[in-house]
Parts: structure tokens; C-alpha cells; sequence
């Protein structure tokens, strides 16, 4: 899951007032630069680069929209049998562009709906969905009286165009639970989101966590920088990859 924290610049001189990304809840400007390496078992693995950009809008900044560029890293979009073009490795990916609203806000709990429309970018077959798809999503969160984030969600991820050229739908579920621990040293953070992945295309269910751990690098960008590492493994018999790892950076509050 995605997150973005928005405070006062007058209060961001205190460390444990600084955005650390962790509340989905609460909307701020940002922008990030993100690589994921995915190890699809012993003899093949991908990657995926992404630069995103979000910029709140409307009363109390509620509501906010999303561009994420990607970039597939994968010796599928080089392999012709795959419609791929030789020697080109790392391609375009499908674009997106990703509506948030926060339609539920109170001190202890929150709620947020959000809808990303993936657009028919890809240069290769294998580097997207080979159509428009779209991904829903619905949260809600409870802010603890520890300190921690408990917010669950639904995803379910849908083509547009009811197949690929080869006849391929989208059509999958997600139910992750997001928590985020209250750690002592506020320049730190760490998330855990667990989830169970259903794909109704193929009938098979598997399940992930992904644990991310940050640190605040300081001011950067007239913004709060920070860097994160975000390993992964998959669980079950049909899972599509083994494990994964991601690292970025990004600026928020500028």
C-alpha cells in the first residue's frame, strides 16, 4: 500500500513531526524513484523501475492524483516467442494514473477509496496488460492508542477491454493488512503488509509479505527526503516469483 503523511512546515523541525510515509490517510505532494528485482525462481528474475509523482488537491487536500511511470526490466520483452524485440531487456512499461479520496477521516480511524487506470503503454507484450486495465482499491484504517496503523484493504485489479491480443483478461483480488509499528526513534520507521492474492483468470491463490523498513535523510527539494528498502517473499504453490526486494528514495512536503 501506498502512503503519504502531510504536517505544517513549522512543525517539520521536530523529527517525530515529520512525514515518514506511513499514514494512508493523510495526503501530501511527493515524488520518488523506486526499483524492484523479483526472483522468479533459480534461473530467472526481472525487474521493475518506477518514478512516481503525487499532488494533493481540493478542500482540506483530501483528494489527490498519482503518475507512475515504470520501466520492465525482464528477458521476456527481448524474447521474440514472447513477441518481444531481441537485445531490449528494459522497456516501457504501462503508464498510470491513479485517483485517491479520503472520504472518512476521525482521530482514531480513516478510510480512503482510490482507482488507478493503467494505460496501454507497453512497448512490449510482455512489459503490461496489453489493454487498458484498472485497479480499485478500498481501505480502512485505525489509528491505535500505541501509536500503530491497522488498515486493511481490498484491491481488485480488472482489464478494460476484456483481453490482450492474445485473449489474456485481468482479473484479480487482493486482501492485504497493512500495520505500521510506533518505533521509539522517529528518524526510522518499518511496515508490515501481508496479503492473500486471488487470480479468478487462473484459479490460483497465493499468498505475500512485504516488510518495509525507511529512515529520514533530512531536508531535501524544499521537501523531507528518505530512503527504504522493502524485501518480499511469496507464499504457496502458486505463486508467480519467489521473492523480491525494492529500494528508493523519495521527497515529500515540498
Amino acid at each position: 500500500m501506498t502512503a503519504f503523511v502531510a504536517l505544517p512546515a513549522h512543525a517539520q523541525e521536530d523529527l517525530s513531526e515529520i512525514n515518514n510515509g506511513t499514514n494512508p490517510t493523510l495526503l501530501t505532494t511527493q515524488f520518488g524513484i523506486q526499483y524492484q528485482f523479483n526472483q522468479i525462481n533459480s534461473d530467472l528474475n526481472t525487474g521493475l523501475f518506477e518514478a512516481f509523482y503525487t499532488q494533493p488537491f481540493g478542500e482540506g487536500g483530501k483528494r489527490a492524483f498519482r503518475i507512475t511511470v515504470p520501466g520492465s526490466d525482464s528477458p521476456f520483452n527481448a524474447d521474440p516467442f514472447f513477441g518481444g524485440e531481441p537485445g531490449q531487456d528494459f522497456t516501457l512499461g504501462d503508464i498510470s494514473l491513479t485517483y485517491i479520496d479520503v472520504f472518512y477521516l476521525t482521530e482514531s480511524n480513516g478510510a480512503a477509496f482510490t482507482f488507478e487506470l493503467f494505460l496501454d503503454t507497453a512497448k512490449e507484450p510482455t512489459a503490461g496488460y496489453g489493454q487498458f486495465a484498472g485497479e480499485t482499491s478500498v481501505f480502512y484504517a485505525w489509528f491505535l492508542n500505541n501509536g500503530a496503523i491497522f488498515a486493511p484493504a481490498w484491491v481488485q485489479t480488472f482489464g478494460l477491454e476484456g483481453g490482450n491480443d492474445d485473449g489474456v483478461d485481468v482479473n484479480q483480488t487482493t486482501i492485504d493488512f497493512y500495520y505500521v509499528p510506533k518505533l521509539q526513534n522517529p528518524r526510522f520507521y518499518l511496515t508490515f503488509d501481508p496479503a492473500i492474492v486471488h487470480d479468478w483468470e487462473t484459479d490460483n491463490t497465493f499468498g505475500s509479505l512485504q516488510v518495509t523498513a525507511g529512515m529520514l535523510t533530512g531536508k531535501a527539494f524544499g521537501g523531507d527526503g528518505q530512503v527504504f528498502i522493502k524485501p518480499g517473499i511469496l507464499f504457496g504453490g502458486d505463486r508467480p516469483a519467489e521473492w523480491s526486494v525494492q529500494v528508493g528514495y523519495k521527497v515529500l512536503n515540498f
